[in-house]
């Protein structure tokens, strides 16, 4: 089970089911998404919202007319940040969830026109560990809360990844 870290929320979102809730925290069931997604490197040791923007813009830019159709489309929440580290960077991934509500199929899905940026269709469901919290999220905020998470499960009993890889920031706007 993939472990996520949670933020707090004003756009539409993705519907998901309570599969368990928890003392602190709950496990959650996401069906069929699409993402927005594209990937940039940072060095190693950079802070968790450093060098966001230009992945955020991106995308931004994107859902706001710079794609083949010159759509725009609302913003969603979460904006959703994966890291995978290796010895010498950080491969950062950040996706925008597409509307639920209006894309109900990958071709209904306006084509980017920003060859970075990559439509994605997360087809199977699955679950979330979710912790939510109220606070910007920070490298050092975001291992806290990971590690609270762990330690939570492992009370619990339920299994989640080890592999750092396998951790989401879930950023919600109040």
């Amino acid at each position: 089970m993939t472990s996520t870290i949670l933020g707090v929320i004003n756009n539409e979102i993705p519907s998901y089911d309570v599969v368990a809730k928890k003392d602190g925290y709950e496990i959650r069931r996401y069906n069929k998404l699409y993402l927005a997604q594209i990937s940039y490197e940072v060095p190693l040791n950079t802070g968790f919202l450093s060098e966001s923007g230009s992945g955020f813009f991106s995308l931004y830019g994107y859902i706001s007319g710079y794609n083949e159709t010159q759509t725009k489309m609302s913003m969603t929440a979460p904006v959703i940040i994966q890291e995978t580290e290796n010895d010498c960077s950080i491969k950062r991934t950040m996706s925008f969830i597409m509307s639920p509500t209006k894309f109900t199929s990958l071709d209904q899905i306006p084509i980017p026109n920003d060859k970075n940026i990559r439509i994605v269709e997360q087809t199977n469901s699955f679950d979330l560990a979710c912790i939510t919290f109220n606070m910007t999220m920070t490298t050092e905020k975001n291992a806290a809360k990971e590690k609270e998470l762990r330690e939570a499960a492992h009370r619990d009993g339920i299994q989640l990844s080890s592999n750092k890889n396998d951790i989401l920031c879930l950023g919600y706007n109040r």
